[in-house]
């Protein structure tokens, strides 16, 4: 048996809020319309360097909700591959707050693609991205964003729901966390030191084919 089990029926003398992560109960699973049309491509259009996390670059995006009142919440984008993650507190959960911040973060980071799920605020990520680089997963399937949603549950530390303010310097802070947060995944590296360790390959990589041609 299981430590879960034993918490769930009272053995240890702790309940479901001293887990970090406590099971959800079974819920409805819900259905999309018949008549559903995504913003733009489907998730089952993705290239294979995106599916088997080849290269870095590719993002999936998200909003994370503070409180159930249209307030402040924040913009999160995670790569595939490094789990490397860009989050900025946004005004409110609209397509014009979205797109406005994500001008400026295209201009910082290099983003090769977007996956999004079917949000309103997400329907004109067109209007900055290239379209042919955005893809959009199937309704109510947020397992396909999945390394998204569990980084969120990081930042979840530091701003559990509820949290009715923050601040930009707060969230640089868990930005900052997370991509210095060794992981299993990247062989206990951190996301900002693979993503400093790709950076320098590829620059070896393009200096390299440099030299060939020149010989």
């Amino acid at each position: 048996m299981s430590s879960y089990y034993w918490i769930h029926h009272g053995k240890l003398g702790l309940t479901k809020q001293n887990l970090l992560y406590p099971r959800k109960g079974k819920t409805v699973k819900k259905q999309a319309s018949p008549n559903f049309k995504p913003a733009g491509q489907s998730i089952e259009q993705h290239p294979k360097a995106i599916n088997l996390r080849l290269e870095n670059g590719h993002y999936e995006i998200d909003t994370v909700l503070l409180t159930i009142a249209k307030n402040c919440c924040l913009l999160v984008l995670t790569d595939r591959r490094s789990r490397h993650q860009i989050i900025r507190l946004i005004p409110n959960k609209s397509a014009e707050s979205v797109n406005r911040v994500l001008k400026l973060i295209l201009r910082q980071h290099r983003i090769l693609s977007i996956t999004a799920d079917n949000g309103t605020e997400f329907n004109r990520l067109s209007d900055v991205f290239s379209k042919e680089h955005i893809y959009y997963a199937h309704p109510y399937a947020s397992w396909e964003r999945g390394t998204n949603e569990n980084h969120n549950r990081l930042i979840r530390r530091w701003l559990p729901k509820g949290t009715k303010k923050t601040t930009p310097k707060e969230v640089a802070f868990i930005e900052n966390w997370i991509n210095n947060y060794p992981k299993k995944c990247l062989d206990y590296k951190s996301p900002r030191k693979d993503c400093l360790l790709a950076n320098l390959n590829l620059k070896f990589s393009k200096r390299a084919i440099q030299l060939h041609f020149c010989l």
